[in-house]
């Protein structure tokens, strides 16, 4: 897949990569019994597979980690660790993504037990702020994640998830925008990437298309705003 779309563009490419800690909770682990010592072997795969990637000419490599906002004594104990080990050595821009799940049952049923307010990224980025990972991905549209919290990542680049991948209405460019405006109190516009919140596996595809037409058109709202100042 990464041959085949370098192959077809000259523009940045990035690839995707489950994280480690994702990949343990996700399996039935019988040999080494503990998930800190799975971890920490995927995350030697998971390394050489990235390095493969970067060799082949991919720009941004991203580890998808849920898991971070679920088991946060495990994220500060092992999980940013073995997070770094994956991406270990490679000099392409890292990311890791943190989201509240896909829009299915399973994990809207857990959402409406997490409160009025989703503070499970204050705990995790004090720890992704002083790590090697270059850029977060944060689900922030149609939730209750307090902006604020951005500030909590000081010098690496932030998506903000500004498309609601748990439903298929389409939002308008100013939804997006309403979205990215408020963010830019944190971080600062050189360093904002305007992103869905989760992958759109589960949506149609019709759905999907014109939910990132919505998003580009909303982040060029905000950037003709900022253009005029």
């Amino acid at each position: 897949h990464a041959r085949f779309l370098r192959a077809e563009t000259d523009r940045p490419v990035k690839f995707t990569l489950p994280g480690p800690m994702t990949m343990v909770d996700t399996l039935y682990d019988g040999y080494y019994r503990s998930r800190e010592k799975l971890a920490r072997e995927f995350a030697r795969i998971l390394n050489a597979e990235a390095r493969e990637l970067e060799a082949l000419g991919i720009n941004v490599i991203q580890f998808d980690e849920p898991a971070f906002n679920v088991f946060m004594d495990e994220v500060r104990d092992w999980g940013v660790e073995t997070l770094e080990a994956a991406a270990a050595g490679l000099k392409c821009k890292t990311a890791v993504h943190i989201c509240y799940g896909y829009g299915i049952k399973a994990n809207n049923d857990w959402k409406k037990t997490l409160g009025s307010e989703w503070r499970q990224y204050e705990s995790t980025f004090p720890l992704l702020a002083t790590s090697k990972i270059g850029q977060v991905s944060l689900e922030c549209a149609n939730s209750r994640v307090p902006l604020e919290l951005i500030g909590l990542l000081k010098g690496k680049d932030i998506m903000v998830g500004a498309i609601d991948v748990a439903s298929e209405k389409i939002e308008t460019p100013e939804e997006v925008a309403q979205i990215l405006r408020p963010a830019l109190k944190y971080v600062a516009p050189d360093k904002l990437y305007p992103c869905t919140n989760c992958g759109m596996v589960p949506l149609p595809r019709a759905v999907a298309q014109s939910k990132l037409k919505a998003l580009a058109a909303g982040a060029a709202i905000v950037r003709k705003e900022l253009a005029g100042h």
